[in-house]
């Protein structure tokens, strides 16, 4: 492969590579890959270990995980064509690599760059969006990859003012596949849908999840309380629903597989 076909983010990144590094990387059949992507995580990350602020066990950790990930690539599929966006990754990753779920998803999204059964939807963004992700947007991306269509049913109880007024009470709560209460997440929701990931489905009730709906309202019942002045008014459950949209499905083959 000839290295001016390295071109867009991060081009300058790979430039700075030792040419032993760049010579090794454009080998896509080449046995020693996963070294030459070492070499490419020193230097993207080295500025960060001169100030102290990475450890060398932390990168150490960071280089042996995208090894192992990428020595599970066989080598028919082994493409470097989007080198620039490996660079790019690392670049994203240095900044967060002491936190377990994003290093993770970080591993994968350079194992996938250089895997032509995946490198198809990766694209500048991917890693440009988990450098957005704190660990509670990475668990919930997580969970709503893991549900059955990618589906998460949430609720919320509303109070009825009367002629057409209400309060909508913040507190959501979740049930996932497993039957295991989800709560806390109305600010990584946020997140994902702001970036594009998820789709909030406010008042859309999720097909066959009467069951689900029936828990989220009597939790909901039982740990809000309504004021004083408005104990005869009536409070109805919302439902709704989150869902991946396609962008955040394509992301999600990329981070977690």
């Amino acid at each position: 492969m000839d290295p001016n076909q390295i071109v867009g983010t991060g081009v300058d990144a790979f430039n700075s590579l030792p040419k032993s590094t760049q010579e090794a990387l454009l080998n896509p059949a080449a046995n020693t890959l996963g070294k030459a992507l070492d070499g490419a995580v020193t230097v993207v990350c080295s500025p960060l270990l001169v100030l102290g602020i990475l450890s060398k066990a932390l990168l150490h950790k960071f280089s042996t995980e995208i090894n192992q990930k990428i020595n599970g690539i066989p080598q028919k599929n082994r493409d470097t064509s989007k080198l620039g966006l490996v660079v790019k990754a690392m670049e994203e990753a240095r900044y967060q690599l002491n936190e377990d779920d994003i290093r993770k998803m970080y591993v994968s999204l350079i194992s996938s760059t250089v895997d032509n059964r995946k490198n198809n939807v990766v694209n500048p963004r991917l890693a440009t969006v988990v450098a957005q992700f704190g660990p509670d947007e990475a668990k919930l991306l997580k969970l709503l990859y893991q549900q059955d269509g990618q589906q998460l049913p949430y609720g919320q109880l509303r109070l009825d003012l009367g002629n057409g007024f209400g309060y909508t009470f913040p507190t959501k709560i979740a049930i996932d596949s497993n039957s295991k209460i989800v709560n806390s997440f109305n600010s990584s929701l946020d997140i994902l849908v702001s970036l594009g990931i998820a789709n909030d489905k406010q008042s859309n009730k999720l097909a066959q999840s009467d069951d689900e709906y029936a828990t989220i309202e009597k939790i909901l019942r039982a740990t809000i309380n309504k004021p004083s002045e408005y104990e005869d008014n009536t409070c109805n459950l919302v439902n709704s629903y989150i869902n991946l949209t396609n962008f955040g499905y394509d992301l999600c083959k990329c981070i977690f597989e």
